[in-house]
């Protein structure tokens, strides 16, 4: 027998994962887009953002001063 392996092909699975959903996602964002251009529809900006994503926004917020305080002023 040779010592010699074939070596795996290892996928990374999160990654394909992530990167579908991100097309998945922009290809959405582009047609609703498209759609409210079509329509007449202003964007409001924050304004038009549910409660959900208002909620991560400001976790993702004090996260961030979290870590401005803990790693930089102390």
């Amino acid at each position: 027998m040779s010592g010699k392996k074939k070596k795996k092909n290892v996928r990374n699975k999160s990654k394909d994962m992530l990167s579908d959903y991100y097309k998945t996602n922009k290809a959405y964002d582009e047609e609703n887009r498209r759609r409210q251009q079509e329509e007449g529809v202003q964007s409001k900006g924050l304004k038009n953002l549910n409660a959900t994503e208002k909620t991560y926004i400001v976790v993702i917020i004090l996260g961030l001063i979290g870590i401005v305080i803990r790693y930089i002023i102390l």
